[in-house]
């Protein structure tokens, strides 16, 4: 993020004023995001090498409906990590076939930014096994952009049931499940990474 400051009431074109409650930003005075739209989520790298994420809680504006102001909180609403977009897809892939390696079939995702390209079996459960409450882990299959995008997202839910939601090809078709099971969840998972049918 950005060190973007303002105290005017006018940001600069291109952001919008932010209000941070607690974590890194808890403390700052007229900091900017980029907006509007104010993106759902903000990564913010802290000194020992980790990320805070922030999730946008509201939008609202308290004297100026011309400068709206971003509201976000560490414990707002899930959102899980985006999908790699068609250029980050290419990205990718052009950067393997550079280092002369295969290309990337699956990569994961986690809402505390890390990305693992093509995890085996035990870095899959790991991430599993890492699961809090209200966090996510994306996987996504890097196929042709014809195609369509493919994925799976597991979620923790308060009530410390697992959540996944398959999504599958140009329809945007989703279906979703819930299990109390980790070695269900994790072999279910599994499955949709070899690449065969889940039900």
């Amino acid at each position: 993020m950005e060190d973007v400051f303002d105290m005017t009431g006018r940001p600069p074109e291109g952001w919008m004023h932010a209000v941070f409650h607690g974590g890194p930003c808890g403390e700052d005075v007229g900091r900017c995001v980029p907006g509007p739209p104010a993106p759902v989520t903000l990564s913010v790298p802290l000194p020992e090498g980790r990320v805070h994420v922030y999730r946008l809680w509201t939008v609202g504006s308290w004297s100026d409906p011309d400068d709206p102001i971003a509201v976000y909180h560490p414990d707002g609403p899930p959102v899980p990590p985006p999908l790699l977009t068609a250029q980050e897809r290419r990205w990718a892939q052009e950067g393997r076939r550079r280092r002369g390696l295969a290309p990337v079939g699956i990569v994961a995702l986690t809402d505390d930014g890390r990305v693992t390209y093509d995890p085996d079996a035990a870095a899959v459960e790991a991430m599993l096994v890492g699961l809090r409450e209200r966090r996510y882990v994306v996987l996504q299959r890097l196929t042709d952009h014809e195609e369509g995008d493919f994925s799976v997202r597991v979620s923790l839910g308060e009530d410390a049931a697992y959540e996944l939601e398959h999504h599958g090809g140009m329809a945007g078709e989703r279906r979703r499940t819930r299990s109390a099971s980790l070695a269900e969840v994790r072999d279910t998972v599994l499955r949709w990474v070899a690449g065969e049918p889940v039900r």
